[in-house]
């Protein structure tokens, strides 16, 4: 708590003022020198010592100390509030339990609840305060650059939308753009004020509004709105004519014969970021240790308990995680590793960085994972190991893989990049095999910006990957003394500690992505030309969704259909041009289209749509209309 003293001082101060100020409203007396004032403020002396106990001891039982209030959201004052009240509550249980009448002979009982309330207020206001005022030196103070917000804006729509864009222009001037006056057509909002902002109305009078305020630019902010109100308000800024921006509405994106440029379009992903990952990564700014620090010993030793290893180590990404597994495998030239074509190219090139030669193996088309059935076929006195991907999140099948292994003494390494959490027969993978790798990146389950972990049960391979991460030195090295050639992969504190965040709640996202996927699986089930690739096998019994695909119908042209749902506003990507197509690999190995049929297949056929964790079914809703006649138009 020491690192806190001086908001401990500060709450002392203001229980104490909560207290002085209780009596004086109950009694109606202010003036201290009054005797009856001066009797009750004896009598209490010893719920007062408590109450400044109390209060700060609870406020750093519940985290208040360690929340960076600049920060804060409504969560966090109502914990604030929550806390107070539970202080309350146990300060009247211990007057009327233990000092009454020992201690305290009389004490009114409307005295609690006037301390509640005043402490609540004092307490919680200065930290609004805080929240208000707080800044950090690299902070930009926009009102003090002295930009000019030149263009006046007038907002179509005083709804949230509208609201949130005009806090959006006060709050960045440099943008140019001064939020004039809101034009909606709801009689009750018409000739009030919002954000200090005139509200006219109806719509209808737009060019009277344009005009009488000076207005340079239009935004369109009615996204609930029908298709054809939006359409009424472009004709009209047209005719006068004005410059006007829309943020489209979900229908916009899909059904209007005139799209309007605009940037508020649906992300193909996106992260699930709170305002406690801001607050760790800000103390960790503070506290000046920014590379493997506590933080990073945390999140190794969460990830380490998530995976069920014994080991974890943090890396820069996946990439770098899995040639250390190479490595540790004593893999180099010459070696063989037999690996599925259809992955992220990074679980083939980290094969090719030690001049070994990976060795694809087709999938099994409904898991898409690498078929287990082909890889004895594909084993040479040359192979070394089998490194396996669980495509998408869903576990390989992996019990068939390790009986092959221990027939031909082969090591198996899982790439889990995109299957963190997901299970095998009740067993979480990344540590089945003899090492794995969970990554970071923005879209995937968790993310720590950039990122991956390591896990292994072996110590011999931890203490290895330790060393290789950190040029090579082993843990009994001196200052700048390496034990053998080793790699700057070391992941920093600030992606660490957004990790040990993202990891407390990496059971809530899981859960969340998994109800986006069912929602799409039941919304897209009735389109003829779209299947859903990705069944969950018997042996998955946990999913860990890390993007969401479907496989289209053959004769689909799949490249047409991301330029059409691109044109809509709506974001979708291939998934996977198979790695033995990849230029590079065609030219140094030979492959050619035909060598793996399934993987290629896939190849073709399957695109990922826009999924994230808090991914709302309006949207969906959207991705499916717009897959609906993107579908049409590219049959026909």
């Amino acid at each position: 708590m020491i690192h806190y003293w001086y908001m401990i001082v500060a709450d002392i101060l203001l229980t104490l003022t909560a207290i002085v100020f209780g009596p004086m409203l109950r009694l109606e007396i202010f003036n201290p020198g009054n005797s009856l004032f001066n009797y009750y403020f004896r009598s209490i002396g010893s719920f007062t010592v408590l109450a400044v106990i109390i209060r700060p001891v609870l406020f750093y039982l519940t985290g208040i100390y360690r929340r960076i209030w600049r920060y804060a959201t409504t969560c966090d004052f109502m914990t604030l509030a929550g806390t107070v009240l539970v202080g309350s509550i146990i300060l009247f249980a211990a007057t009327f339990f233990i000092f009454t009448p020992h201690l305290i002979p009389v004490f009114p009982r409307s005295l609690y609840i006037l301390e509640g309330i005043i402490s609540t207020m004092l307490l919680g206001g200065i930290r609004v305060l805080i929240k208000v005022s707080q800044r950090y030196p690299g902070d930009i103070d926009w009102k003090k650059t002295g930009i000019v917000t030149n263009r006046r804006v007038l907002i179509v729509g005083a709804g949230d939308s509208g609201i949130n864009i005009a806090r959006e222009l006060k709050n960045n001037p440099q943008l140019g753009l001064q939020p004039a006056a809101f034009l909606d057509d709801d009689p009750k909002k018409i000739g009030t004020k919002t954000q200090g902002i005139h509200i006219f109305g109806p719509i209808i009078k737009l060019a009277d509004v344009v005009r009488e305020q000076h207005i340079d630019e239009v935004i369109i902010a009615i996204p609930s709105a029908a298709e054809q109100t939006i359409k009424n308000v472009q004709y009209m800024c047209r005719d006068i004519p004005v410059i006007f921006t829309t943020m489209p509405s979900l229908s916009s994106f899909i059904d209007g014969d005139e799209m309007v440029s605009s940037s508020l379009k649906l992300p193909m992903s996106m992260p699930d970021i709170t305002a406690e990952e801001i607050q760790a990564v800000v103390r960790v700014m503070q506290s000046r240790n920014l590379s493997i620090g506590s933080q990073t010993v945390e999140f190794e030793r969460l990830i380490a308990s998530e995976a069920d290893a014994k080991h974890a180590v943090a890396v820069t990404n996946g990439t770098s995680a899995l040639h250390l597994c190479i490595i540790a495998a004593n893999i180099g030239p010459d070696d063989e590793v037999i690996t599925t074509p259809f992955s992220f190219i990074s679980s083939a090139n980290c094969i090719l960085y030690e001049e070994a030669r990976p060795v694809f193996v087709d999938i099994d088309p409904v898991s898409l994972n690498i078929d287990p059935r082909r890889i004895e076929a594909a084993i040479t006195e040359k192979t070394k190991a089998i490194l396996v991907v669980h495509v998408f999140g869903q576990p390989a099948d992996m019990d068939p893989i390790f009986e092959i292994a221990d027939r031909h003494n082969l090591i198996v390494i899982e790439d889990a990049c995109e299957a963190i959490g997901a299970e095998y027969k009740g067993r979480r993978v990344g540590a089945i095999g003899k090492a794995g790798a969970f990554a970071f990146y923005p879209n995937k389950q968790m993310t720590t910006g950039e990122g991956a972990v390591l896990v292994t049960n072996d110590d011999g391979w931890a203490n290895l990957f330790r060393s290789l991460r950190n040029q090579g030195r082993d843990i009994f090295d001196g200052w700048l003394n390496h034990s053998r050639l080793g790699y700057n992969y070391r992941m920093s504190e600030l992606n660490a500690t957004v990790g040990v965040v993202q990891l407390k709640r990496l059971s809530e996202l899981l859960k969340k992505r998994d109800a986006v996927a069912r929602q799409y699986n039941t919304i897209l089930s009735s389109l003829e030309d779209v299947m859903i690739p990705l069944k969950i096998v018997p042996t998955t019994t946990r999913m860990s969704w890390s993007v969401y695909v479907v496989r289209l119908s053959p004769g689909i042209d799949r490249d047409l259909v991301i330029d059409l749902m691109a044109k809509g506003g709506i974001p979708t990507r291939p998934y996977f041009t198979p790695i033995h197509l990849q230029p590079f690999y065609r030219e140094r190995f030979g492959f050619k289209p035909g060598d793996f049929p399934e993987a290629e297949a896939a190849g073709r056929s399957i695109i990922a749509l826009p999924f994230h964790t808090n991914m709302k079914t309006e949207e969906i809703e959207v991705v499916y209309k717009a897959l609906k006649d993107v579908l049409t138009e590219a049959k026909g």
